[in-house]
């Protein structure tokens, strides 16, 4: 059976969605909530995620203002167990840049790994190469600090990779540690493909402060079609046992997109008090766009 996606924002947005959304393995469920964001939306989508419907839904995507803070607008990355996405919109028009976008194939490899230049950090994404190979993820690039300028790293995000990874610092205006990476040295970049999904693990990349945060950028641009990274500032040690733990899910083959990842990482965290700080990391991240959007 094809994934679900349950769609949940004011009623505006049913038309545009449901007529420009190309599916791909999937079906979407619109609901309509003038303020999905809202604590009582919240409520009302967390009981309804845990009848029957469960069975049937594979992940949510919620409409919301983009004044409305990705850390306030939910309490973590899923509802009642279930990968639950943002997408930041004001009206129908705001969403069509990112339609139109998962109409494009993706031009570029299978995955760039980008990584900070420090030891950790480069350790951490050679292991993920090696992880990324095991699990049969396609043509793998490292992208790291040491070996390329901003620029060309820019360029090759905007060759439209299924898969865009970084390791290393960030904070809500973009990858402060790659080479001081800013929102305004992606768009300097004037063409792109977008691709399928871009993982950060790195602090505040998704924490609104006082404009539209990189990783909303990213997904209502069209540069992304979906991502996933933190709300906050994330310890390092936490950081980095939760990207070792969705290392392993990727090395088993196991995530074809982020709603997969979620589950997993969901699952694992709750495995063992001696990951509890990698809980509490896993806590603070959101997706933003369809959790569903496939990279694999």
């Amino acid at each position: 059976m094809n994934d679900l996606l349950l769609c949940v924002g004011p009623e505006r947005f049913r038309s545009t969605f449901m007529q420009n959304w190309e599916s791909d393995g999937e079906r979407v469920l619109f609901v309509t909530e003038e303020r999905p964001q809202s604590p009582g939306s919240i409520a009302r989508l967390e009981s309804y995620c845990r009848t029957a419907a469960a069975d049937k839904v594979s992940a949510v995507l919620l409409l919301v203002p983009k004044r409305c803070s990705p850390q306030k607008a939910l309490p973590g990355p899923t509802i009642s167990g279930l990968p639950a996405g943002l997408m930041p919109a004001d009206q129908p028009e705001d969403l069509e840049a990112w339609l139109e976008a998962r109409r494009q194939k993706t031009a570029g490899v299978g995955a760039g790994i980008m990584a900070m230049w420090r030891r950790s950090y480069l350790s951490l994404g050679a292991r993920f190469h090696r992880w990324l190979e095991a699990g049969s993820y396609g043509t793998i690039e490292n992208w790291f600090a040491n070996e390329m300028n901003c620029h060309e790293v820019c360029r090759r995000i905007a060759a439209g990779a299924r898969l865009v990874l970084y390791l290393g610092h960030g904070r809500s205006e973009g990858l402060s540690a790659y080479l001081g990476l800013r929102w305004s040295d992606v768009v300097a970049v004037r063409k792109f493909r977008p691709c399928c999904s871009m993982i950060a693990f790195a602090c505040d990349t998704v924490k609104r402060e006082t404009k539209l945060p990189f990783g909303c950028r990213m997904v209502c641009s069209a540069r992304a079609l979906s991502y996933f990274g933190s709300t906050a500032a994330v310890p390092l040690r936490a950081n980095a046992q939760l990207a070792s733990l969705a290392g392993q899910q990727f090395a088993g083959g196991r995530v074809r997109n982020l709603a997969e990842l979620v589950r997993g990482l969901d699952a694992m965290t709750q495995t063992s008090p001696r990951l509890q700080a990698a809980r509490q990391a896993f806590q603070s991240f959101r997706i933003i766009g369809n959790p569903l959007e496939q990279f694999a």
